[in-house]
């Protein structure tokens, strides 16, 4: 084993100190004796000196090899490392590239690499990191204040994910929306003809992109696909819906479609459950359109299609199956209370009182949620006439006091509406574990999650329709509705339908007769539904305000200094859609509480509720509405240009 020298010569120092002590201290002072300290100093100075020279020739030529390694670093970094980099000035002109970048960006004039500069700024301060130069796309990382950008190659690597996702597993069902009311008092040779007909179009669709398909049932068909395939759908719009619709009509028929479609990286369970789910929500929203999600978590549906009114679809089979599930709803839980959307309107509040009546037929203790400070006009003459009726009076409930007489096991009666943050009080919404929806909107992307029993019909005139015909299975001699709960029941329809003017069917009109012969008041009705001197001038001056956005669409705008009501836009826009030549109908007023609301109206052309859905507000295909916080007039204005335009050339998002 070696010995190490440093230590070799800290010991022989060691024994010239130890002589050197011993002669000065125990040998008599003698020539002998100088000699050998001055012998010894002697060596002690020569041994520093050269230890002083050997450390510094070692920390030169430390400096040295580390200058030597980073010139190497610089010469790589400058010359061989595959990063590009560029430096600019106060002017945002190049002052230096490496040649990793040269070649991409010499022939850049001046302007040229100052647009340059200003787009990579831009791009950093919203975010982005993607640059693309030619055909080669790179991430890069800006140093702001030394100017210097550096660039990343990713072309390949975005090729490769771009090759990933395009193989990605597209799972969709497609529905043929009214088959069985196409199909009743047909022929077999008439049915077959109708299959044939159903089934060629689509298969004629499928192949033309080169998709997996099968017909599952007589109007059902499984798709199995790829991204790249479903890209190709989506760029032209899914235009197998208006192709069948059209060639449908040319026979005669009232034929649409209606598809769910989900793809991603997750298991094929997974995406099947989601594309099964995207499909419910198509048909829950009037059918004749396709959902698109992507099946991981937080992610948005896209919807397309959705051009057509949706046809009436329920039966009374489906009526009487709703009320006895409502019924053993009842009896597994226990205090009722319902609850509408913020600021009411007439169909909510006779839908509420409605279900109420249903709970007092089962012996259920049941309380209607209401925010009195939070009313439209309409409302309030409604809800002098509710004081007045003792009976009806008792069952109004502050949200606060719901609170606090809420207990665990009971139930909340979700009515004209499904979105949980319209409730009157979401606070009070989030208590209840027990939930029943009970509504006539197109079914939006948010939803309770935790529902009992979901009652959705958009192809229905009112809530208020839908909770009579529940109330016609449950009525006999014992259980009778009061004259007042029938007359806010006539309200409610009476409200939403325009004085039976619109999305009415023959359903409607037989809710209505029955309500008559419960002793509704068509005169209370008039009056709670009429408008005051002051109300007609705000009307007559907002559809002065009106200009025309296309042809055939009006949008109506009020000041930021001026307040109205929610009912005032509503029925400016019911005014400006019977208007001739109107197909659809905006209205844009500052509310009382300081929020930009937003009603619109169609007359069938154009589906309204998409448009809403956009600003994120929601509704019918041909009444819908929205409201926007922190905004100005102008501002809701821009958005609801812009919202208009995408609708009419493309699928949304919501």
């Amino acid at each position: 084993m070696k010995k190490n020298p440093r230590l070799k010569w800290s010991f022989l120092l060691f024994c010239l100190l130890l002589i050197q002590l011993t002669a000065i201290f125990l040998l008599p002072f003698t020539v002998l004796t100088a000699a050998i300290v001055i012998i010894i100093d002697l060596l002690l100075w020569i041994y520093t000196i050269a230890l002083r020279n050997r450390i510094e020739l070692t920390n030169q030529q430390k400096i040295q090899y580390a200058s030597s390694k980073a010139q190497e670093a610089m010469d790589y970094v400058s010359v061989d490392m595959p990063v590009g980099i560029i430096a600019w000035d106060e002017s945002q002109n190049f002052t230096w590239m490496n040649p990793a970048i040269t070649e991409k960006v010499q022939h850049l004039s001046q302007a040229d690499q100052q647009d340059m500069v200003n787009e990579l700024l831009q791009r950093a301060e919203k975010g982005k990191s993607i640059y693309k130069i030619d055909d080669i796309l790179y991430h890069f990382e800006l140093d702001k204040e030394k100017r210097v950008v550096y660039l990343i190659d990713i072309t390949k690597e975005y090729a490769l994910e771009n090759k990933e996702k395009q193989q990605q597993a597209v799972v969709g069902i497609l529905s043929v929306d009214n088959y069985d009311d196409v199909i009743d008092r047909r022929d077999d040779k008439e049915i077959s003809n109708l299959n044939s007909f159903i089934t060629t179009i689509i298969s004629d669709w499928m192949d033309s992109y080169r998709i997996f398909y099968k017909r599952v049932n007589a109007e059902r068909f499984f798709i199995f696909a790829r991204y790249d395939d479903l890209e190709k759908m989506i760029e032209n719009n899914f235009d197998l819906l208006e192709h069948i619709r059209v060639s449908a009509e040319k026979q005669d028929m009232l034929i649409t479609v209606s598809m769910g479609i989900s793809y991603g990286t997750e298991s094929l369970e997974v995406i099947g459950d989601e594309a099964q789910n995207n499909l419910d929500i198509a048909l829950v929203r009037g059918g004749d359109q396709v959902v698109v999600k992507n099946a991981a978590e937080d992610q948005k549906p896209v919807f397309y299609g959705g051009n057509s009114a949706s046809a009436a679809k329920r039966t009374r089979v489906r009526s009487r199956a709703m009320s006895t599930a409502l019924k053993n709803v009842f009896n597994q839980t226990g205090n009722v209370f319902v609850m509408g959307h913020r600021f009411p309107d007439m169909d909510a509040i006779g839908s509420a009182f409605g279900v109420a009546c249903l709970a007092r037929y089962h012996d259920k203790k049941v309380r209607i949620v209401i925010n009195e400070e939070e009313t439209i006009p309409d409302v309030e003459r409604c809800l002098e006439e509710i004081h007045g009726n003792g009976e009806l009076e008792e069952l109004l409930i502050a949200p606060d006091a719901a609170k606090r007489s809420r207990k665990p096991g009971d139930l909340l009666v979700m009515v004209d509406y499904h979105r949980p943050s319209l409730s009157i009080d979401q606070d009070l919404y989030e208590q209840f574990e027990n939930i029943v929806i009970i509504d006539h909107h197109r079914r939006g992307e948010e939803f309770p999650g935790n529902s009992l029993l979901t009652y959705i019909e958009s192809s229905a005139s009112s809530a208020s329709e839908l909770v009579t015909e529940l109330i016609q299975f449950e009525s006999n001699e014992g259980q009778w509705m009061s004259k007042m709960e029938a007359t806010l029941l006539l309200a409610g329809i009476t409200v939403d339908t325009k004085n039976f003017a619109v999305r009415t069917t023959a359903r409607t009109f037989d809710v209505a007769s029955y309500l008559k012969t419960c002793g509704a008041d068509a005169s209370l009705v008039q009056y709670l539904l009429s408008t005051d001197i002051q109300s007609y001038l705000e009307i007559s001056k907002l559809v002065g305000e009106s200009e025309y956005v296309r042809d055939d669409i009006v949008v109506a705008t009020g000041t930021d200094s001026q307040e109205y009501d929610s009912v005032t836009a509503a029925k400016t826009a019911d005014t400006l859609l019977s208007m001739a030549d109107i197909n659809a109908a905006f209205v844009i007023i500052k509310r009382t509480d300081g929020v930009i609301a937003i009603s619109a109206r169609s007359s069938g052309t154009i589906n309204v509720q998409v448009v809403m859905e956009m600003l994120g507000g929601g509704g019918h295909f041909t009444n819908a509405a929205t409201q926007l916080s922190d905004s100005t007039i102008a501002q809701a204005k821009e958005q609801l240009l812009e919202a208009i335009n995408k609708q009419l050339t493309e699928g949304t998002e919501e």
